[in-house]
């Protein structure tokens, strides 16, 4: 019987394969998360006594939620190799997150708009996945005219 994961592991092996695809970029928002992820990974792994695996889990959760924010600073080729790491990294541990986020993007497709930061970031980090990618230009087109739509509101 194969034993499945729990959350917070799962969780940990997104962030190793991501955080490690990050090391080889040339950049420095790139190389600060890779920096920063291991000096935190150890709170993590073996978390103090008394701190419930789950209330690790769900923070990482948040931070999984929240990394494409973090990647904005980075170059835009940069920008695109960590969206695809996240990705991957995503989907090979925790593709049940996967399966989330891709619900939230087809809400706000079908509303046909962004409603505040997080899923501006949401639909950004998208974009950052399907830019050189063959095939998606009509999905692209719609995502771009929803972040100029948000971005024009913002302004």
């Amino acid at each position: 019987m194969v034993k499945r994961l729990d959350k917070l592991a799962r969780l940990l092996a997104v962030f190793d394969e991501f955080h490690h695809a990050l090391e080889g970029l040339d950049d420095s928002t790139s190389r600060r998360l890779a920096e920063n992820w291991a000096g935190v990974r150890p709170q993590y792994a073996e978390p103090p006594a008394g701190i419930p695996r789950s209330a690790l889990a769900a923070g990482m959760e948040q931070g999984l939620r929240e990394t494409p924010m973090l990647m904005q600073a980075m170059n835009p080729e940069a920008r695109r190799h960590a969206a695809k790491a996240l990705a991957s990294a995503t989907l090979a541990h925790y593709p049940d997150f996967l399966a989330k986020t891709a619900e939230r993007i087809t809400k706000v497709k079908a509303r046909g708009s962004i409603r505040g930061e997080s899923e501006f970031h949401l639909i950004r980090s998208r974009v950052d996945e399907l830019e050189g990618a063959s095939g998606q230009s009509i999905d692209l087109q719609q995502l771009y005219k929803l972040l100029d739509a948000y971005e024009g509101r913002s302004a």
